[in-house]
């Protein structure tokens, strides 16, 4: 299992690390000041690279694999910026091509590492997925601050945690890639997770993260008819983890009429990797500056 990181706050998870510490106060000041401070892009980016810094220094010391580390690419002169979730026990490695895609097409895109996710040798997270939800939010308010809307990309459990966001934050538009609302799973599986069988203590200590992936789809599915934004949404039917169900219940329940949804007849579960350079990023570029104008 990997290591926890529970519910602390980033900077906690250093030992004592100095340089850290200097980084989290730097970012700290530069938040407090930013009323004194003239907006723009100087503002803006010291602030990004501030924050940029800090979570790089965190990872290292946390021993994450440099190529599973946040993303975060600042586009000077823009002021709306896309923040991209990865999926379950995946790392910012997953949506690469999407992020750099983004960047190149003008925007500020930021795809931070979810807690418990990216250490070297590790396998499933030992997290709860509200510790997953919480750093997302802390990760969109960043971008808020900085900039005047902020669009959420989700791939698969991190569409899950767009929902959850989208409740809470005014979110600009949300891109949902083989989002996490229906397993693919056994009658018996589906039955267990209706009678919220999930729940008892035995089964949690049984099945631990993949427990903590439903529970977090049950509650995305119970917002998607509260959401306001546009959706994009975009699924393979062969995916062998996620239920093409979950494309169909985002059509039916979605009600802003600029929403798009894209069924792939093939891709299995990793559709940037599938459809991405060859179909995907172009529609959600088109989709995203539809909503921008």
């Amino acid at each position: 299992m990997a290591k926890s990181n529970g519910d602390r706050s980033p900077a906690t998870g250093t030992n004592g690390n100095g340089r850290v510490e200097q980084l989290a106060l730097s970012a700290w000041e530069i938040e407090q000041s930013r009323h004194t401070l003239p907006e723009g892009d100087a503002t803006r980016g010291a602030t990004l690279r501030a924050h940029q810094r800090l979570q790089a220094e965190i990872e290292q010391s946390e021993n994450v694999d440099r190529e599973r580390r946040s993303l975060l690419r600042i586009q000077p002169g823009s002021d709306e910026a896309v923040l991209v979730i990865h999926g379950s026990t995946g790392s910012p490695r997953d949506v690469a091509g999407l992020v750099e895609s983004l960047h190149k097409n003008g925007l500020t895109v930021y795809a931070p590492l979810l807690p418990g996710h990216g250490v070297a040798g590790e396998t499933l997270p030992d997290v709860k997925w509200r510790t997953c939800l919480r750093e997302v939010v802390l990760r969109f308010g960043i971008l808020r601050r900085t900039h005047r809307k902020v669009h959420v990309v989700g791939f698969s459990f991190g569409a899950a945690l767009a929902v959850h966001l989208a409740r809470k934050e005014s979110v600009a538009s949300l891109c949902l890639l083989a989002p996490a609302l229906v397993p693919r799973v056994s009658l018996l599986a589906r039955i267990g997770l209706a009678l919220r069988l999930h729940r008892l203590p035995f089964l949690r200590a049984r099945f631990g993260w993949d427990l903590e992936v439903f529970e977090a789809m049950s509650g995305a599915r119970a917002h998607i008819s509260r959401l306001r934004c546009a959706i994009y949404a975009a699924h393979c039917e062969d995916d062998p983890r996620i239920d093409p169900a979950s494309l169909r219940m985002l059509q039916k329940k979605v009600r802003n009429r600029a929403s798009r949804f894209r069924l792939f007849q093939t891709g299995g579960h990793m559709i940037l990797d599938a459809h991405g350079e060859t179909a995907l990023n172009a529609e959600i570029h088109k989709f995203l500056a539809g909503v921008r104008d």
